[in-house]
């Protein structure tokens, strides 16, 4: 099987030595386990200049999404369905992946969650909602996976999230005020 290489076999540890005793990083498994899988955490807390209840209900109705998320072009979700849990929708993305999510979690005012998944990547991302004075305070924990091949893409991806979701959560702040000026 496979060209020769001249290579001899590992040799086992020496000296009483064994694996080290750690676990592996979370998400990745021995090779005799199956499918690699990568997955690293997002965060990012902002304070936008709204009462929490305006900043819910727009960020949680996926048809205002390409308005404050420039990384999609579009959102296909049925246009007199009001957010719900349970909701589904399509996002077409500005690269053209076209991720299936759906709300998670739905608590008004409060909580709002979503999970998505494109071939083998997975995206989850909560929004937990605090008024505070002047406004509210927005704060995004999330985690996006990849499995097999994905987990190169997926880990990639997630470098810049936090960073990522933290800017689109300001822009939201930034029209949400001009809304309530004007």
């Amino acid at each position: 099987m496979g060209p020769h290489l001249r290579r001899r076999a590992a040799a086992a540890a020496r000296g009483g030595r064994r694996a080290h005793p750690r676990p592996l990083r979370r998400g990745v498994r021995a090779a005799d386990r199956g499918v690699v899988l990568s997955a690293r955490r997002i965060s990012a807390s902002v304070e936008l200049p709204v009462p929490a209840e305006a900043a819910f209900r727009y960020l949680c109705d996926p048809r205002n999404r390409p308005e404050w998320q420039p990384s999609l072009r579009s959102v296909e979700v049925p246009a007199d369905e009001e957010p719900h849990l349970g909701q589904t929708w399509v996002d077409t993305t500005a690269v053209g992946v076209r991720p299936h999510m759906e709300t998670t979690a739905l608590t008004p005012f409060r909580v709002w969650a979503e999970r998505g998944h494109w071939r083998g990547v997975t995206a989850t991302l909560a929004l937990h909602f605090t008024d505070v004075v002047g406004g509210c305070r927005v704060q995004a924990e999330g985690e996006v996976s990849g499995s097999g091949v994905w987990a190169l893409p997926a880990a990639a991806a997630s470098l810049l999230a936090s960073a990522a979701v933290a800017a689109d959560l300001r822009k939201a702040g930034r029209i949400l005020a001009e809304r309530a000026a004007g």
